[in-house]
């Protein structure tokens, strides 16, 4: 008999290969978190919240272009989303860029 496949749930799932997607995730939601406490806190928490999405970001980024330099099919899904993940990423980046260096000026 052919012995039954433990099931898992979603959490367990996501953590079971651990890589720079989940320290991507979660230190974006770090970061959104930093961010909205940084609106009713102080400034130098706003700073320090973009600052771990800008971070993020780049992870983000760098995760894409792996995808996109690695020898896949052009037509394959995992190459479209890695492209738009990679504008999308960029403009995130960006913006982000700009916000903190003016919350540090």
């Amino acid at each position: 008999m052919a012995a039954k496949a433990k099931k898992q749930n979603f959490i367990q799932a996501y953590f079971s290969d651990f890589g720079i997607r989940q320290i991507c995730d979660l230190l974006m939601l770090v970061g959104a978190i930093v961010l909205l406490v940084g609106i009713f806190v102080s400034e130098i928490v706003i700073t320090v919240g973009l600052g771990i999405y800008l971070v993020a970001s780049a992870l983000a980024i760098f995760r894409a272009v792996r995808v996109l330099c690695s020898k896949i099919n052009h037509r394959s899904p995992e190459y479209k989303n890695a492209i738009i993940n990679t504008v999308i990423m960029s403009v995130i980046f960006a913006l982000t860029l700009f916000g903190f260096i003016y919350a540090l000026v």
